[in-house]
């Protein structure tokens, strides 16, 4: 029977923690009771809309023993200068510039528009905050907007974090608000080799090596209602053709009332299928077995 694996990802934004999306990733779970790879983000703990809330409660409850956790970063102000970093205005994922005003000013700028000292220092001082509120085991890594580099690379390698996952498919953007802007243009010359079919690989840097697991089918939050089938089909045929295939969804913890139901049908409509023997899985299991073989 042909292998397909399921890797379910939620990147934490650090801008709202409102109760309706929290509470719709416990249904999902409770729904599905599959392994979800969290990542994570500090911006919570600095933005002035959060930090006084309950922030690592917030988070604690929606986590589960099978889940795995990883660091995702934006540069809002109020984040880049708590750790020692001069904020930027651009290049932002927009061509019409970031709309956040006041501390949350920098939401939307380019990660790798940043110094490589810099990048080292926000994740270095990310996973030192994280630490603090009991968060020790970020093992992965997604860039926000999916803007990662070598830089990049090197910085999470210095800072012990050995798997990346920011590699992701630009078409996925069509028919959304960001075709034709810098976000999707960006990642067509970022990642011009990732499509639908992409495996996890390894990148070689100075520092040693890398695992890039590929963000292959996008984020839900993007996906046209009719892509649903498409997407499934594609996928089964991925994994027939191969034998074995990796499915890695993105979704966002801020926006899962309004599109995890497109994740539920996406998922049923695979496991309906006769052709494929799904599984669902972490960026820490596919990198156990990918660094024993």
């Amino acid at each position: 029977m042909n292998e397909l694996k399921i890797l379910i990802t939620v990147d934490w934004e650090g801008t709202d923690l409102e109760d309706k999306n929290l509470q719709r990733i416990k249904q999902f779970k409770r729904e599905w009771n599959v392994p979800l790879t969290h990542y994570l983000n500090p911006g919570y703990y600095t933005n002035p809309k959060t930090c006084e809330l309950e922030v690592t409660k917030s988070i604690n409850d929606i986590l589960f023993n099978d889940d795995d956790l990883g660091l995702h970063l934006h540069a809002p102000k109020h984040f880049v200068t708590s750790a020692g970093v001069a904020p930027r205005s651009g290049p932002c994922f927009s061509s019409l510039g970031d709309y956040n005003i006041g501390e949350e000013h920098g939401q939307e700028v380019m990660l790798h528009s940043f110094p490589k000292e810099d990048v080292y220092k926000l994740i270095k001082y990310s996973k030192s905050l994280m630490n603090k509120y009991g968060f020790n085991t970020l093992r992965s890594f997604r860039a926000g907007g999916w803007m990662s580099d070598e830089a990049i690379f090197e910085s999470l390698q210095e800072n012990n974090i050995f798997i990346e996952s920011s590699a992701t498919v630009a078409s996925l953007l069509e028919g959304s608000s960001w075709e034709g802007d810098n976000l999707q243009r960006y990642i067509s010359i970022i990642w011009d080799k990732i499509d639908l079919y992409s495996d996890p690989f390894f990148v070689t840097t100075s520092k040693g090596k890398l695992l890039e697991i590929p963000n292959n089918l996008g984020a839900i939050d993007y996906w046209k209602e009719d892509w649903i089938s498409i997407l499934s089909e594609k996928t089964i045929q991925a994994t027939r053709t191969k034998g074995s295939h990796i499915a890695v969804i993105n979704s966002h913890q801020e926006t899962a009332s309004d599109h995890w139901d497109k994740l539920d049908s996406f998922l049923h409509t695979i496991k309906a299928s006769k052709e494929v023997n799904v599984s669902f899985s972490t960026n820490s299991e596919i990198a156990h077995q990918m660094m024993s073989a």
